[in-house]
Parts: C-alpha cells; sequence; structure tokens
C-alpha cells in the first residue's frame, strides 16, 4: 500500500507554556524542507500579537531624560517595556497605566488594564520609586500587528502631548528550529519525517503558534486555486494562443501608467490584467462608477499604440477588441458622460433640503450633498490638485487621511508641522478644495 496524505500525522513530543517540540510525518522526500521553511518563516512574521507602542511618564517628553524620584532613567524604563508580554483579542489600541506616590518597585501586575488585555509576565518590575515627596504615573498604548515596528511607525498624533513612540515587537514566537530525518514507512525509507521546535514568549502556546501558522498557509493555497475554465466549442482549434495568452495575463499598471483615478476604478471592479479589461464591453466599463468616456478612451489609445496589444485584434474572444474593430467602440457621446467624468460626483439634481449646497460651475449650477463630498476619496483630490505621489503618500498613509472627511477632522496647523509635513502650497490647495465645498480644517 503506498502513502497517502491520510497517513501524515501530527505527534506532540513536548508541550508546555513556552516549548513545544513536534514531529510531523511521514512525508514524501523533499517535503521535510518545503513544509519546514514555510511554518518557519510564517511563524517568525505573520503571527499577530499585542505590544506597547508609546509611552507618557508625567515630567518627561522623551525617554532620553532622568526622573525626578525613580531610580531608573526613562531608556531603563523604556527598556522593561519593550518585555512586557501581553494577551488581547482586542484589534483596537487599548490604555494600560499605573500611578504610585509611595516608594517601592512597580510591577507590571500593578498596570490598571482593560478587562480585554491580560499581562502575562506580571513579576516584571518596571520601576523603582526612591522618593515619597514625587508622584509618579505611567501610561502605555498598546496595539495589535505582526513582525516588528519602529518607533517611528508608530507616531500618531493623536496622541496626548508629552507621549512618545517606542519600538514594538509584536510576534509571539521567539524562536523555530527544525531538522529533517529520514524515516521507514511500510518498509521503505525514501520518507521523511519533520521535527520542528517552538518557542513563544508565553503570549500563546506553541502549539497554537503552529495551528496558525499552518491555518495561514492553507488560506493562502486555497485562494490561488484556480478552475479550468471550459473552452467553448465555438473557437477553433487553430487558433494560436500562446503568445497573446502570456499578454492577456501581464498586468495593466505595466503596460501603461494609469492616473490614481482610473487605478482605483479598475481596481474596484475587479480589473487587473489587459485580459480583465478587453473581456468587457464599452457599455460596461462606462457603467463603472466616476468613470467616463474621456478616461477610456484614453486609456484604450494608450494601448492601442503598443505592437503586443496590436496583436490581440485576432482574438474573437474578447469583447471589446470586436468593438474596437468594427469601428464602434470611438464614437461621439452625449455631453452628460463627459459631465460625469468631469464632476466625480452623482449628476442627480437633489431637491432642496437641509444638508444640502449650492454652488455654481461656469453657467450652470449643481446641487451637492455634503455626505457624497466627505465620502470622496483623497486619491481623487489628489489627482485634482495635481500633488506629488511623496507628498500623497504623506497624507495618506502617514497621516492616516482617506477621505475628504478624514481632512476635516485635521487642523491646519498639523499639516504644516511634525515629521509628516505637507509644504504649504499643497496645505493651502487643500483648504482650498474644502472651501469650494463649504467645508474647513478643524479650529
Amino acid at each position: 500500500m503506498g502513502f497517502t496524505l491520510d497517513s501524515l500525522r501530527l505527534t506532540i513530543v513536548r508541550d508546555e507554556e513556552k516549548r513545544g517540540e513536534f514531529k510531523i510525518g511521514p512525508l514524501h522526500k523533499g517535503y521535510g524542507i518545503t513544509i519546514g521553511n514555510s511554518l518557519r518563516r510564517v511563524l517568525l512574521s505573520s503571527i499577530q500579537g499585542t505590544s506597547v507602542v508609546a509611552v507618557h511618564i508625567d515630567g518627561i517628553f522623551h525617554q532620553f531624560t532622568s526622573i525626578p524620584g525613580v531610580l531608573e532613567d526613562g531608556i531603563q524604563i523604556v527598556a522593561q517595556i519593550k518585555k512586557l508580554v501581553l494577551r488581547s483579542q482586542i484589534h483596537e489600541r487599548k490604555i494600560l497605566s499605573v500611578t504610585r506616590k509611595t516608594q517601592g518597585t512597580i510591577y507590571a501586575r500593578d498596570l490598571i488594564t482593560p478587562p480585554s488585555v491580560e499581562i502575562v509576565n506580571g513579576d516584571l518590575p518596571i520601576a523603582t520609586i526612591v522618593d515619597d515627596d514625587i508622584k509618579f504615573a505611567l501610561t502605555l498604548h498598546t496595539e495589535q500587528g505582526i513582525e516588528y515596528r519602529l518607533a517611528d511607525e508608530n507616531r500618531d498624533p493623536g496622541y496626548p502631548i508629552g507621549t512618545f513612540p517606542i519600538d514594538s515587537a509584536f510576534c509571539p514566537v521567539t524562536h523555530v528550529q527544525f531538522s529533517v530525518k529520514q524515516a521507514m514507512y511500510n518498509e521503505s525509507l525514501n520518507y521523511e519525517t519533520l521535527d520542528i521546535i517552538i518557542e513563544t514568549n508565553g503570549a500563546i502556546t506553541p502549539y497554537q503558534a503552529l495551528q496558525y501558522s499552518s491555518q495561514i498557509l492553507v488560506d493562502y493555497f486555497s485562494n490561488i486555486m484556480i478552475e479550468k475554465e471550459e473552452v467553448e466549442e465555438s473557437v477553433p482549434e487553430i487558433l494560436i494562443k500562446d503568445e497573446t495568452e502570456e499578454i492577456l495575463k501581464r498586468p495593466l499598471e505595466e503596460i501603461i501608467t494609469l492616473s490614481v483615478r482610473t487605478g482605483n476604478v479598475f481596481k474596484k471592479a475587479n480589473i487587473y490584467t489587459i485580459q480583465d479589461l478587453f473581456s468587457k464591453t464599452r457599455k460596461e466599463l462606462l457603467a463603472l462608477k466616476n468613470f467616463g468616456t474621456k478616461s477610456l478612451t484614453s486609456t484604450i489609445e494608450e494601448l492601442m499604440k503598443l505592437p503586443e496589444i496590436e496583436k490581440l485584434k485576432n482574438r474573437t474572444d474578447l469583447q471589446l477588441m470586436k468593438e474596437i474593430i468594427a469601428g464602434s467602440f470611438f464614437v461621439d457621446d452625449d455631453s452628460q458622460e463627459e459631465l460625469i467624468e468631469e464632476e466625480e460626483t452623482p449628476k442627480k439634481v437633489f431637491e432642496a433640503v437641509p444638508g444640502i449646497i449650492q454652488e455654481e460651475i461656469g453657467s450652470q449650477s449643481k446641487k451637492v450633498d455634503i455626505q457624497t463630498v466627505l465620502n470622496i476619496a483623497i486619491e481623487e483630490v489628489a489627482e485634482e490638485l495635481e500633488m506629488s505621489e511623496p507628498q500623497f503618500i504623506k497624507l495618506k498613509e502617514k497621516l492616516m487621511v482617506d477621505t475628504v472627511e478624514h481632512l476635516t477632522h485635521l487642523a491646519k496647523e498639523e499639516l504644516l508641522t511634525g515629521n509628516n509635513k505637507l509644504s504649504r502650497k499643497n496645505v493651502e490647495l487643500l483648504e482650498e478644495y474644502l472651501k469650494k465645498h463649504g467645508l474647513s480644517f478643524k479650529e
């Protein structure tokens, strides 16, 4: 009887709170190193954990200073805080705090925690108070994450004044080691067993870590399985598709440069490759939100200039290419279609009700729902204002602005100061944009 996957087993050799030893087998030759490497990389990079991301200590504004009445300085206290092991099932940011007015050592168990956060190593000393005349107050901000995050990445303008970010190690797995050994199965030595040792910080057990990492790999592989499409009988087999198939698989952004708005529209419609685009009809593409004739025409014109796209003219299974060849693609459109392209807002005229503002565009007048404006993606605003890519990245990723509404929650000074500040010109353009729609920055 030959080997089947039903014969594959996990044997728990040792299962402790922080250290576990496991055997996986039997495996076909070569699979020990394949599975071992995969599990090790996922265990050390993708297991979620909770860690402190920022610290506030009354009386100091950064960690590189001494604290009156405290034996340790800021650096020593932060070093101890980084050893704190937390267990939490909540993704939102949580706060831990402690206040002490008497002499003595403050331990991790003295921290006041919300019900959703548990301290694993409560015996960890954090600071030692040596003066009864001082009040020591410590506040810790915690988050969930994976891998390792530098202090600069933990910066947040929403923190109280005096709060400083620190480096954060989220991964609860501290060490992984594996080895592959020859094994016998059904009197054959052409098999292997995988021995794997996993050590954690105690936030999760080694067995849980192995379960999580295995499930992550299963999820990834299950999502890349592709069902074989049935080939239509009407398509002649004599068509030579090898060359064009490769072209159809190429991502659009590798071939031409797409504007921010067009790229976002395509992503929302799951259009990533040449095949995704040319499999649609002109009518289907123009039905996409915030996408009009001008953008579609310019995109297709750029593509048709490329020699490799010309080769697709022989593909009768591509709906858009059939329209281009037939001459029905490049036709004049009603002016209202272009209005969708320019406005990027619904063209419906709303009745006059509270919450609606009136503004003039040329000789036309339109009513814009304030909520519609607030929901406009920041990518569209950046494209309209012609912001540079570095400025846009700061706005979206560093300042975490995704929509116009997020802009209204920021003060103008927040955009002009700090490590992630924008240029004054861009801030003024954003301010003008908000004023145009009856909005403003936070006072």
